[in-house]
């Protein structure tokens, strides 16, 4: 189970990412496993995938950035603002 005692809520986190691979054209978890290796070298298991979605696990650091850099939506304060379970939430957004 994804933690509790969290700034985001993991549950919200796992139906926006199924949603934002569904909108890419990942119809499955490994199609999106493959691309975020192509784009970032980081190999994640098409289990964590759905792990994330249905909120038994949480990401880590890694794999929450890796996950932006293929579904821009992740990146996309508006799109993930419901996720922070507290208002004044402030997240650094930077390219490099």
């Amino acid at each position: 189970m994804a933690k509790e005692n969290s700034v985001i809520d993991w549950e919200a986190y796992g139906t926006l990412l199924k949603a934002a691979r569904l909108a890419n054209g990942y119809s499955r978890g490994k199609k999106l496993t493959d691309a975020v290796e192509e784009k970032t070298g980081m190999k994640i298991s098409e289990r964590t995938i759905y792990a994330l979605e249905d909120a038994s696990r949480a990401p880590s650091a890694d794999i929450f950035l890796a996950l932006q850099q293929v579904l821009p939506e992740l990146r996309d304060p508006e799109y993930m603002k419901p996720l922070f379970k507290r208002n004044g939430i402030e997240v650094m957004l930077v390219a490099f």
